[in-house]
């Protein structure tokens, strides 16, 4: 299951988590991470931000200047 993380600045942020079904069990299976995504469950959020960050390449740019004003959750397979 890939999971997406999109942080809203002066344009977008794409953080994408690859994770092992194995690993979802902690929380219930796929289905139960969805519903808590959809949720903003701070456990799980907590979980994939410490956790399991994925492989990707930041990008570089001064976050002070352009602000976080929105972030996204949802299932890749899922439309924004």
């Amino acid at each position: 299951m890939r999971i997406v993380k999109i942080e809203r600045y002066r344009g977008d942020r794409r953080y994408v988590y690859e994770i092992e079904e194995k690993d979802l069990m902690k929380f219930g299976g796929e289905h139960i991470v969805k519903m808590k995504l959809q949720q903003e469950d701070s456990e799980v959020i907590d979980w994939l931000e410490q956790d399991m960050v994925g492989d990707y390449d930041a990008e570089e740019f001064d976050e002070k200047e352009h602000g976080t004003y929105e972030t996204e959750w949802f299932h890749e397979d899922d439309e924004i």
